[in-house]
């Protein structure tokens, strides 16, 4: 549906924030088109409710460091009268890293102003954000473009020097060459301050004061607020600026204003075409839960996974605190295992994959693998990949046709009020059958079979659902998982039009999302995995008893580093699993900011 037939009203006004020029894979481009139209609203009306908690801490340490900066106050306190200040609660969690993100961010900024010092510059914070726009208001209707970027703004007294900081979360991750950051500079180097920060995202056109001191040197900084960090992105003259967003960027704002393609995944919950889009599956019921939660919310078995292990370090991965990146033998091997086998079904001309593809690694090192891995990566999971010979999904038996490695799935429960997104392993026609299967290596048998299968792997119970709820067009197929070891490789089947199947998955899904779906406090539950929890920096709750390299979960003993069951193999349990996915999982995604 094109995207003009979704949305009503003046389409003549545009306010395009420059990090909208950040695009990730699975970003939906029609989505961020719609929000660069303030003057138009859905044709489709959808009631949206909030979130009953404090879900942008960056916005949280703009308001600390307004109390740094404007008034004087320490950090600590600055910190301490955001979070008191809030219109909605701030989970513990939350305020404890806003606290560590605004001694970060001052403690940066001096070493920022020790810098400058040396040169003979001095800057001071201005707390009135620029804006490019270009506009006229006539009798009957308002015709503007506008670009803004959102951080902080600093000048110096002269107003020769202005410099544009960006708040990351972590670290500074952009590139000079980066679209958002050659879009920010250029409304450090063309914009005009406006009267009102309010009115950036209320009025049209913004009032801007008008003429004064056009700057001579331009800057872009990228602030980290947990490593202390920052990054100079850009320091040039107005000039290069200009000509830089002309020939790279301006294009391709160009095209963000049009893109009508839809990419269904974490982008749909607050989108504006939520209502009228097409390509968002519709299944009621799908979670098994009776009833809207708190509000329209994402759900994946990722998150069923961390609520399960722990409510605290669900919420604090899904507001996208900084987490302690994993660096486990398992973790790195299950992201090779899958690029690898990505890569090779994902071939132009599709064939299952053979021992051709992987030679020995103790000869010459070359193939698939050599383009994305080095020789003792590949070492590591040549095991996995020959075992993966005998079970590879594209060697049938049957006509093996539509085959999508690593497709991005979603579909809206409207019962419960939730967005359901997924990432099957890969998706073929078998005869004309749909089958979605999942792959998973472990160093042991982990003794998963058909009976337990859906609740050990909760990834299948939501394949099931998916597929009886007819998101795939279909309302029949199987789900398969492929278990991997150094020495086996099997594949279990389920039946994904059988009535006990997909009650039993059903079932799995309403136990595991019910909790997460009425929750607003998010408690923690200290346990042994608090010392290797991603988050736990940021908990004041967690558990920092030492019980030695291992720990115990459900009488189970696990290695925390590789994610390995070392003991009792076979016996395995839902918690253990989600233990062990929680040490081994990666990122579904980046965080946007």
């Amino acid at each position: 549906m094109p995207l003009r037939t979704e949305l009503t009203g003046n389409p003549d006004v545009v306010r395009l924030s420059a990090s909208a020029l950040d695009r990730r894979e699975r970003d939906c481009p029609a989505s961020a088109a719609a929000k660069a139209y303030p003057a138009m609203r859905p044709v489709v009306r959808d009631r949206r409710r909030y979130p009953p908690w404090a879900s942008f801490p960056l916005g949280l340490v703009i308001s600390a460091l307004d109390f740094v900066e404007h008034d004087g106050y320490d950090p600590d306190v600055a910190a301490e009268m955001a979070v008191e200040e809030s219109r909605d609660p701030v989970h513990r969690g939350v305020a404890r890293w806003i606290r560590h993100a605004c001694r970060t961010y001052v403690e940066t900024s001096e070493s920022l102003a020790a810098e400058l010092a040396a040169e003979g510059v001095e800057l001071h914070l201005d707390g009135r954000p620029r804006v490019v726009q270009h506009g006229t208001r006539g009798a009957s209707a308002v015709e503007m473009r506008a670009l803004t970027a959102w951080g902080r703004w600093y000048a110096s007294p002269d107003g020769s020097v202005v410099e544009f900081r960006r708040l990351r979360l972590r670290r500074p991750t952009g590139r000079k060459s980066d679209h958002s950051t050659l879009a920010m500079a250029y409304v450090a180097a063309a914009g005009d301050r406006v009267v009102d920060p309010r009115d950036v995202y209320q009025a049209v056109p913004i009032p801007v004061e008008h003429g004064g001191v056009r700057p001579r040197r331009i800057r872009v900084v990228e602030m980290g607020l947990t490593d202390a960090d920052a990054r100079v992105l850009v320091d040039a003259a107005p000039e290069e600026v200009r000509q830089a967003y002309l020939d790279s960027v301006r294009p391709v704002a160009a095209g963000l204003l049009t893109d009508d393609r839809r990419a269904p995944g974490s982008d749909c919950a607050g989108c504006r075409l939520f209502g009228s889009c097409e390509a968002l599956a519709r299944t009621p019921g799908l979670l098994g839960l009776p009833g809207p939660g708190t509000h329209r919310r994402t759900w994946s078995v990722t998150t069923a996974r961390q609520y399960q292990v722990c409510p605290a370090q669900s919420h604090l991965r899904d507001l996208h605190l900084p987490a302690e990146e994993a660096a486990g033998s398992a973790v790195r091997r299950g992201l090779l295992v899958h690029r690898w086998l990505e890569t090779a079904h994902g071939r132009p001309r599709k064939r299952p994959c053979t021992l051709e593809d992987l030679p020995d690694p103790t000869g010459s090192f070359h193939g698939l693998a050599e383009r994305m891995m080095n020789w003792d990566e590949y070492r590591q999971i040549w095991p996995y990949l020959v075992q993966h010979v005998d079970v590879c999904p594209l060697r049938g038996p049957g006509e093996v046709t539509a085959v999508i490695p690593e497709p991005g799935v979603a579909a809206y429960d409207s019962t419960a009020d939730v967005v359901v997104v997924a990432n099957p392993d890969l998706l073929r026609r078998v005869d004309g059958r749909l089958v979605y299967r999942e792959q998973k290596t472990s160093l042991t048998d982990r003794g998963i079979t058909a009976e337990n299968a859906l609740e050990l792997v909760p990834q299948l119970a939501l394949a099931v659902c998916l597929i009886a709820g007819g998101v795939f067009g279909d309302t029949a197929g199987t789900v398969e998982l492929e278990q991997l070891t150094p020495v086996s490789g099997t594949v279990v089947e389920l039946d994904a039009a059988d009535p006990g199947v997909v009650a039993a998955a059903r079932a799995v899904l309403a136990e595991l999302a019910g909790p997460w779906h009425r929750d607003t406090a998010f408690r923690a539950t200290p346990g042994p995995w608090c010392r290797f929890c991603p988050v736990s920096r940021w908990c004041g709750d967690a558990s920092r008893a030492d019980e030695g390299p291992f720990m115990t979960v459900d009488g189970l003993v696990i290695d925390p580093v590789t994610g390995e069951i070392l003991e009792s193999p076979g016996c395995t349990t839902s918690r253990v699993e989600a233990v062990t996915g929680a040490l081994t999982g990666a990122e579904d995604d980046e965080p946007p900011f």
